[in-house]
């Protein structure tokens, strides 16, 4: 039977919270979205470790906050709690798609929380407006100009293909190509690129494993170097390298074709999480929304959305074309990767639109105050790299990629 417990808050109020008997008190506070170092638990009176405390059915027990802040008003009006504190009715409607959400730091200094429902015709058009508006507000493409875009054959690039091709007319006119890399793909995404590319009528270039290879100067085809870095080097580094490999490949292709701007998939978290990761390691990420790398500039159009809002659209137009098969065992990212990942999913949660706000923070700190690395060209791979904090530009002549390989003793 569930039992509950007194949540007192500083502001001299309380709440009931429950749980169940055996159950760990932190997991009680993280179902509950309470942070851990804001709280201390009593049982009976007497503050227990709540790390290790289970509940005992016949105790009785009370958070208390540590800090004076309104925790349960927040969490109320994010609906992370089904209170009454939350003034004002919500928004509902029968024919509901998606519920837009925002808790957004407001003119006045405040935070204010907003929501739209949207109803399936009216999310496509919303998401492509956004879209649009995005590319505009940034100014990611411009009149006349040739971009190239990066196709995986993964949800992401398939839909940066449709918004640009749905939404042409109310961009700036371009000329759009596409690029799809097959040794990192199945033959699935590489079809899937194919397809895209011919309903969309976008010219599409292959880059096949012997052009990977001669452009890596590899003594062993590239999935075999890749199992090398896996198994012989640092599980960890393997998504790195293919992340590594597929931009040398992207970014030599564009070289040759006389193009100096590439369109990359990367939504809204894909962003965040480079930047929340740039400020663990303490290396900076470049731009929120466009980053320049050697004569290329890699822009990212689809900022401003959200892999769920992605997928979203994709089953609002295209059911069939919306799935997504498991990562090939390159990609398979470790737990660090996932964790950021994780930071970055909760932060919308318990904020939404938090990552607009990153974004806008990040990239007043690039524009301002932040000190980026020096860029020098692989002298191997011909790719443009980012030299190290306190590194000597002079002595690093290879990216950190062909250096790994060079241990390895995969290049000819």
């Amino acid at each position: 039977m569930p039992k509950t417990i007194v949540f007192a808050d500083r502001l001299d109020r309380k709440f009931e919270l429950t749980a169940e008997p055996g159950e760990y008190i932190h997991s009680t506070l993280v179902r509950n979205h309470i942070p851990i170092d804001a709280v201390v638990v009593r049982r009976d009176g007497v503050v227990v470790d709540d790390w290790q405390e289970r509940i005992y059915p016949d105790a009785e027990y009370r958070i208390e906050m540590v800090r004076a802040y309104h925790l349960p008003d927040f969490l109320s009006l994010t609906r992370l709690w089904d209170t009454q504190l939350a003034s004002g009715s919500w928004q509902t409607r029968g024919d509901a798609y998606y519920t837009k959400r925002h808790f957004m730091h407001s003119a006045e200094g405040d935070y204010d929380s907003t929501q739209v429902a949207f109803n399936r015709d009216e999310y496509v058009q919303y998401v492509e407006q956004l879209f649009v508006d995005g590319v505009h507000s940034k100014g990611l493409i411009t009149p006349g100009e040739k971009v190239l875009l990066a196709v995986s054959g993964g949800k992401d690039s398939l839909a940066l293909g449709y918004f640009l091709s749905r939404t042409a007319p109310r961009l700036p006119e371009f000329d759009l190509q596409t690029v799809h890399v097959t040794t990192f793909s199945k033959p699935l995404d590489t079809s899937f690129a194919e397809s895209m590319a011919k309903q969309f009528g976008h010219p599409l270039t292959l880059v096949h494993d012997d052009e990977v290879q001669e452009f890596y100067n590899l003594a062993v085809p590239p999935k075999q170097a890749l199992s090398d870095v896996k198994y012989k080097y640092d599980a960890s580094y393997s998504i790195a390298s293919v992340h590594s490999m597929m931009r040398c490949s992207i970014e030599r292709t564009a070289r040759r074709m006389g193009i100096e701007k590439i369109a990359f998939g990367l939504m809204r978290e894909d962003v965040c999480t480079s930047i929340i990761k740039s400020m663990f390691v303490g290396f900076p990420f470049g731009g929120s929304y466009s980053k320049r790398q050697g004569p290329i500039e890699m822009v990212y159009p689809l900022w401003p959305i959200g892999k769920k809002e992605l997928t979203l659209y994709l089953e609002a137009l295209f059911p069939t074309n919306n799935k997504q098969g498991s990562p090939v065992a390159f990609e398979r990212g470790e737990l660090a990767r996932d964790i950021h990942y994780m930071i970055v999913d909760t932060l919308e949660t318990i904020l939404p639109g938090a990552g607009f706000q990153l974004f806008e923070g990040h990239q007043r700190l690039v524009d301002n105050y932040l000190k980026l690395p020096t860029q020098k060209e692989c002298e191997n791979c011909q790719m443009t790299f980012s030299v190290g904090a306190g590194a000597s530009a002079e002595d690093n002549t290879v990216c950190e990629l062909c250096v790994v390989f060079d241990k390895l003793g995969l290049l000819k």
